[in-house]
This record gives C-alpha cells, structure tokens and sequence, in this order.
C-alpha cells in the first residue's frame, strides 16, 4: 500500500513538473515574455511546449483517469501560464536598450 502512494505522489509529481515546464516553453517563445534571457532560449519553445504538454497530459492520465486526467492537466498547466505574466510584471525585469 505504501508503495502504491509512492508511486502515485512520484506520477503527480512529475506529472505537474511537465505541466509547469510546458507552460514556460510556450511563455518564452511568446512575444510577450518580459524576461530577456528566457526570451533567447525559446526559439523552440512552442515544439517544446507541445511535447511536455502531452508528456504530462499522458502522466496526468495514467495516475487519475481520461476525465480527471484532463481535467487537472488544463489547471495546473493554466495555473502557471497566468502567473508567469504576473510574476513578470512584479519582478519588473530590466528594460532592454534599443
């Protein structure tokens, strides 16, 4: 029985880490990404996002079901797709020279 919920906190774990990753891939390759260095790094970003988003979705599914599944991937990935902007904008990163 232990193990069961091992594996399970382990399943969520990782499943919501993809879910986190997949919402900044897709943040640093959009132009609205206020952080110059992540901006550099996502040039790939949106293929990126894409992958982690089904990894994750796939994770989320196998742990809790099709419909709970689902349904937890779309809110932790939109957790951290709304506070990235918000931290942005508190973190106030500094304006690039042009």
């Amino acid at each position: 029985m232990i193990t069961v919920a091992l594996t399970s906190l382990g399943f969520c774990s990782l499943a919501l880490a993809g879910s986190a990753f997949s919402a900044l891939a897709l943040y640093a390759a959009s132009p609205h990404c206020r952080w110059p260095r992540l901006r550099r790094a996502g040039r790939l970003g949106r293929q990126i996002s894409l992958v982690a988003a089904v990894a994750a979705l796939w994770l989320w599914i196998a742990n809790l079901g099709i419909a709970t599944g689902v349904v937890v991937m779309l809110c932790s990935w939109m957790l951290v797709a709304i506070a990235l902007p918000l931290l942005a904008a508190w973190h106030r990163p500094a304006q690039v020279m042009r």
